[in-house]
């Protein structure tokens, strides 16, 4: 929390990321470099569940509680949208969301202890991403560029559906909610940037102020180059952001975040983590540690390990972080 708020953290904090295919392929050792490098977020003991255990991640096709279809070849990730069920903008009118209110929801109790970090994720899923596996990409996209009025009714069916699942959700005793959408290609942001700030920044906003009224921290996760809308995500009160390193400057966006926005780092898994020697992945930690770590705070450590990650590497990533954070 000190790392987040600018107090004057220890240390850098560690959080893991990981993908099921990368426990598959790496099993226990990987669990046993999770323990040598403890994170600070409460549930990530170094334990994780493999593929065969999260239906989202098996190989096949699968229809989720929005209609839509996914198809996964089986490689230990998430699989894309191929079956979209507002494809035919005519099908909006009478299609329903699923109920905000499904699934369990046990009684909020308050913590005993208070020694990790407890994110939870916000609002069922994300704003921009279910709008294109609804309606297809290019067709959103598309739409976005002609200004048809559907586009703004979807948002508002999708925000309506986050904002009733953040309500009970933030009764919760979490630190922190998160959110994601990806919103970059490798250059630049998928749409234009003052479409973006038209359209989809009240609503971020919206659900930012339902997570800070409740106490809350922000954390926002988007990949892809987002220099243009850096200064939003400020603005709107993001507290944690957790950007893709390989598509931007880190140098300019440290410059842009410092004192205002902790980083949650994602060391390159484009080619850094995957293909990279791990003295390679020393050094970047190094410049990263320099460029967003304060006395003050402004960084979290970690970054995503996929299935094609060697073992070497994502124990050089978190060893890395713990020679240059101060543990």
């Amino acid at each position: 929390m000190r790392a987040v708020e600018f107090a004057g953290p220890d240390r850098v904090p560690i959080r893991h990321g990981i993908l099921p295919g990368a426990v598959d392929n790496l099993g226990e050792a990987l669990a046993k470099v999770f323990e040598e490098f403890p994170s600070d977020f409460q549930g990530q003991t170094g334990r994780y569940r493999g593929t065969p255990e999260n239906p989202h991640y098996q190989k096949g096709s699968r229809t989720d509680e929005w209609g839509c279809v996914w198809v996964n070849p089986g490689l230990g990730t998430e699989g894309q949208v191929k079956g979209h069920p507002l494809e035919d903008w005519s099908a909006l009118g009478t299609y329903k969301p699923p109920d905000p209110h499904a699934g369990e929801w046990p009684e909020p109790k308050r913590r005993e202890r208070y020694d990790k970090f407890v994110l939870m994720g916000g609002g069922g899923g994300r704003l921009f991403e279910r709008m294109h596996f609804l309606r297809g990409y290019d067709n959103l996209l598309t739409d976005i560029g002609e200004r048809r009025p559907e586009v703004e009714v979807l948002r508002d069916l999708i925000l309506d559906h986050t904002v009733k699942r953040l309500e009970r959700q933030v009764a919760y005793d979490v630190d922190c909610i998160t959110y994601m959408d990806d919103w970059g290609t490798q250059e630049r942001l998928m749409i234009r940037p003052d479409e973006w700030r038209r359209i989809f920044k009240p609503a971020y906003k919206k659900i930012a102020d339902l997570v800070h009224q409740a106490g809350k921290k922000f954390y926002f996760h988007t990949d892809g180059c987002t220099m243009d809308v850096i200064d939003d995500f400020i603005e709107i009160g993001v507290n944690v952001l957790n950007p893709q390193f390989s598509c931007m400057p880190l140098d300019k966006l440290a410059e842009k975040t410092r004192g205002r926005m902790c980083i949650a780092s994602d060391i390159d898994r484009q080619y850094l983590l995957p293909f990279g020697r791990p003295e390679e992945i020393r050094e970047n930690v190094r410049e990263v540690c320099a460029l967003f770590q304060s006395p003050a705070g402004g960084l979290i450590g970690g970054g995503e390990i996929g299935p094609d990650v060697p073992l070497a590497n994502a124990r050089a990533m978190l060893a890395s972080f713990a020679e240059f954070g101060g543990w």
